[in-house]
């Protein structure tokens, strides 16, 4: 049975606290001694944390659990087994292409016959590289989790954004109606004051559509029904102090060693039989090793420049503050409108989400620089 915890109404707030209740007890890809009681009661309560994606993915995520089955149907078969396999696949086939009664049975036979005889003169696949293809995935899949939490947050920081510049849209629909009433405004004004109210409207329906969407494929990724409710925690916080510290030319040696592809392009260049096939990966693994070094410099730059934009937004939240506390200030003295001062009021708040968002899009980047020099390139 796979993870099933109580199902309670969907919460989009901010703390996202949505469930107390805990799953039953769940079937993983592990053993039940691969891990200590203690790391199981974590991976199996109702609650999801940034850190614990990596071993969910392992023990839950249903294309893992089924790459492992495939991977254990093959015990210890090396290159040399697969093509004995496609060569005995050949025989049968020309041996039905003898018997054949008809020249079309003949034909086809003989056609298959063929194909498999060229995967098997082909062929540079064993258990090692399949095992390097399941890794891969996995890990991609690892990635793909994080970044749906990551999207996650972020959209409830738009959300949050959006609703208080709602507030604002309302008062200035109000506000036009009653200076319509008192002959100061025009139907046109109030007309456009709906459509924007309606516009804003539709655009939080969409965006809570969109949270919705995101946590359910996370959750489901992750090893619980589509139903289910666990509370997902905040994600973790930047380590600023690292940036500086990051050394990518040191970190492109230890992509090198590490790259999965690469590793799986080596092993194919040791199981090819011919030398047409062996010029193909020779060159297929130089390519890597130069994709490789471009991968951590791009993965680099892309951190320094989001350390410049989440820079660039405190800058913005430092004005948008400052004009705050001067609307606040004249909106107690009178001396401008309740509609002037939620303006300034939407301003600052989707400056604050702006901070929020340019840190996790930060936290992003380190994390996909990370991955380039644990061996996943995108």
């Amino acid at each position: 049975m796979r993870r099933k915890p109580l199902i309670l109404p969907v919460s989009l707030c901010m703390a996202v606290s949505l469930s107390a209740g805990a799953p039953v007890q769940a079937l993983a890809g592990s053993p039940e001694f691969a891990r200590s009681a203690e790391e199981w009661a974590r991976l199996r309560d109702n609650v999801l944390e940034y850190e614990e994606i990596e071993d969910l993915i392992h023990e839950y995520n249903a294309t893992v659990l089924n790459n492992e089955q495939e991977y254990s149907k093959d015990t210890a078969r090396t290159a040399e087994d697969v093509v004995d396999d496609l060569l005995d696949v050949a025989d049968d086939h020309w041996r039905d292409a003898g018997d054949a009664e008809d020249n079309m049975s003949m034909i086809l036979s003989q056609v298959s016959a063929r194909q498999a005889e060229n995967q098997a003169e082909n062929n540079v696949d064993d258990r090692g590289t399949k095992l390097i293809q399941y890794t891969l995935t996995e890990k991609k899949l690892v990635i793909q989790a994080q970044t749906a939490m990551n999207t996650y947050y972020k959209l409830q920081y738009q959300l949050t954004s959006l609703k208080k510049n709602r507030e604002m849209l309302e008062t200035a629909l109000t506000s036009a109606q009653g200076r319509q009433s008192q002959g100061m405004a025009t139907y046109a004004d109030v007309l456009t004051a709906q459509q924007n109210l309606q516009s804003v409207d539709a655009q939080v329906i969409a965006l809570e559509n969109q949270i919705e969407t995101t946590r359910q494929n996370l959750i489901v990724m992750l090893g619980w029904t589509q139903g289910a409710v666990p509370e997902i925690r905040s994600m973790p916080a930047v380590d600023m102090e690292r940036i500086p510290a990051i050394d990518p030319e040191a970190d492109k040696a230890k992509a090198m060693e590490a790259d999965y592809t690469l590793k799986m392009h080596e092993m194919n260049l040791e199981n090819s039989t011919n030398d047409a096939n062996r010029r193909i990966y020779e060159q297929t693994i130089a390519d890597d090793k130069q994709q490789i070094a471009m991968a951590v410099s791009d993965a680099y730059q892309k951190v320094i420049q989001a350390k410049n934009s989440y820079d660039e937004s405190l800058l913005k939240l430092d004005v948008a503050s400052k004009t705050w506390n001067t609307s606040a200030t004249k909106f107690q003295l009178g001396t401008i409108s309740r509609l002037e001062y939620l303006q300034a009021d939407a301003d600052m708040v989707a400056a604050q989400m702006d901070v929020e968002a340019k840190n996790l899009e930060l936290f992003q980047a380190l994390e996909s620089y990370d991955w380039v020099v644990r061996g996943v390139r995108s």
